[in-house]
């Protein structure tokens, strides 16, 4: 099987394995496309995912950034920047919910 992959590498295509080595190499050069094309798509979902989720926080972030003093709004921008999902996932369900009540309070304590 080693000297299939081997084969099918150097030609880089099924075709040219299945005249090369038969229905085992064909078999072999198969099996390496779909363990290829797995791997490929799921870090393709998972970078779209993390681009997706990383622009939304930011723009989220721009939009409050009056509400937000200098440094929380620095601190978040990093976090949410260094770490790929889980930073924009936690400024959505800490840091922004955190500036509402914050928000909420200030209105309350106002109107009395």
């Amino acid at each position: 099987m080693f000297v299939a992959v081997r084969r099918y590498s150097r030609n880089m295509s099924i075709f040219a394995a299945v005249n090369n080595g038969g229905a085992e190499s064909a078999l072999a050069a198969v099996i390496f496309m779909a363990i290829w094309f797995s791997y490929l798509g799921f870090f393709v979902v998972v970078g779209l995912a993390s681009a997706v989720v990383s622009v939304l926080a930011l723009v989220s972030l721009y939009r409050n950034r009056d509400k937000l003093r200098s440094i929380e709004l620095a601190a978040w921008v990093a976090i949410s920047l260094a770490i790929s999902i889980a930073g924009p996932i936690c400024w959505f369900l800490i840091g922004r919910r955190k500036m509402l009540d914050d928000v909420h309070a200030e209105e309350q304590g106002t109107h009395d």
